[in-house]
């Protein structure tokens, strides 16, 4: 598994994308897609995933992440709520993947993983 993080408009996707060779047609949104599909998109959306039963289908999953802890704290307590269960499930995975990569301008700064991607 792959955990690709980075802010909002990063360049994330396109990077992987470009890395891969995939196309648009092979990326999730959902962890049901995310079953079957080799990239999901968006993982932010989805902090309480159980990850597990995730990664035991799809262990050559590359997940992609909107970085959480950046920016202003908010004010209401629902949305800093949301903000940690992220943080939390990206060091879950962080700790579990062969890689972990942070696109920032389109650049890719290597956090975890060594050599060319496989």
């Amino acid at each position: 598994m792959i955990l690709i993080i980075g802010g909002a408009g990063q360049g994330k996707l396109d990077y992987v994308l470009e890395k891969t060779g995939l196309g648009p047609k092979d990326v999730a949104y959902t962890p049901e897609q995310a079953l079957t599909r080799p990239v999901f998109h968006h993982l932010e959306r989805w902090p309480g995933l159980d990850e597990e039963a995730l990664l035991e289908r799809n262990p050559e999953l590359i997940l992609i992440c909107d970085e959480m802890g950046c920016g202003v704290i908010p004010v209401d307590e629902g949305e800093r709520e949301w903000r940690e269960q992220v943080g939390r499930l990206c060091c879950r995975l962080a700790r579990r993947a062969e890689r972990v990569e942070r696109i920032f301008c389109g650049l890719p700064l290597t956090l975890k993983g060594e050599g060319p991607w496989s």
